[in-house]
């Protein structure tokens, strides 16, 4: 009788783990929770749930539906992707790069809030060092909203620089982004490295809104090699100029694309030209209906202005 209860248990046992293994998620389909991780502060827990996540090889953490205070800067490890409920507020207290992505990493849903009129750094951040390149890499920024709540018109709201030998940052999608309120929105740059080449080149900027930011968008390069950035697109524009704005583009490199709409144009000083297509620029393609002609300066070649 004994030996048939235990082969019972034991049968049990067996049927239970069988169906643990089939209902589970796989290690590599779960998603973790920041709220499981301990830290100092929120930032030190942000990090220490994307640091777990890259080294158990997950792929996706969690945010909650809450205020989170950052307070020192989060870098998104390769491979991992950091996602907002609707209801997470990144809220910069101080001042730091905010969010950096490492090669393969994504953020997606991300509401940031600078509240530290001393900040002067950027909030989204990609460094050629890590060298995004290829197609099937996975790195994206989406759905993400960053507003300086300051008033300071300070710091830059999506970065992407390349300066050292063969850095590049290509093929990244950034895509549903509204930019409100800072120095910059988006800025492109590409320095001449000691040695070898360096490129932002081909990236995708689609649905990008921009409002009362000081310099809307800057692409500051070479016309090409080795201090490249070129064949950006920039489609579905909307930009929103305030009495704070001095210039929507200023624009370097070659066939950088810009397709969309100015709003209020009358709110830019009248004597200042609100496009600036440099000396290095090439054949940059412009669809904007309402940008008039004669407030663009144009010292580059074979620019296309629609």
């Amino acid at each position: 009788m004994k030996k048939i209860i235990v082969f019972a248990f034991c049968l049990l046992l067996l049927v239970f783990f069988i169906f643990q293994q089939k209902h589970s998620p796989s290690k590599h389909e779960e998603k973790i929770y920041v709220e499981d991780f301990k830290g100092a502060t929120d930032s030190a827990k942000i990090q220490a749930a994307i640091d777990h996540a890259k080294k158990n090889k997950l792929k996706t953490v969690m945010l909650d539906d809450r205020d989170y205070v950052i307070s020192s800067p989060i870098i998104v490890r390769k491979g991992v992707k950091l996602l907002s409920g609707y209801g997470t507020k990144l809220i910069v207290e101080g001042n730091f790069r905010v969010l950096e992505l490492e090669q393969n990493a994504s953020i997606e849903g991300a509401y940031v809030v600078i509240n530290d009129a001393d900040f002067n750094s950027e909030v989204i951040y990609l460094d050629g060092k890590y060298k995004y390149y290829n197609t099937w890499n996975k790195t994206e920024v989406k759905d993400v909203n960053i507003i300086n709540w300051s008033e300071s018109h300070q710091g830059t709201g999506i970065s992407l620089y390349a300066g050292g030998k063969e850095q590049e940052i290509s093929f990244v999608n950034f895509e549903d982004i509204k930019v409100a309120g800072m120095k910059t929105g988006v800025k492109l740059m590409a320095e001449a490295p000691a040695s070898g080449k360096a490129w932002v080149n081909a990236n995708r900027f689609v649905s990008l809104s921009l409002e009362d930011c000081v310099n809307m968008i800057d692409i500051i390069s070479g016309t090409t090699v080795p201090n490249e950035v070129s064949g950006n697109q920039f489609t579905n524009l909307q930009i929103q100029p305030s009495d704070n704005t001095k210039r929507i583009l200023k624009v370097s490199g070659q066939y950088n694309t810009f397709e969309g709409m100015i709003w209020d144009l009358d709110k830019i000083t009248m004597q200042n030209e609100v496009i600036e297509l440099t000396e290095n620029s090439m054949n940059t393609s412009f669809d904007m209906p309402s940008l008039p002609m004669d407030r663009i300066t144009d010292n580059g070649q074979a620019n296309r202005l629609n």
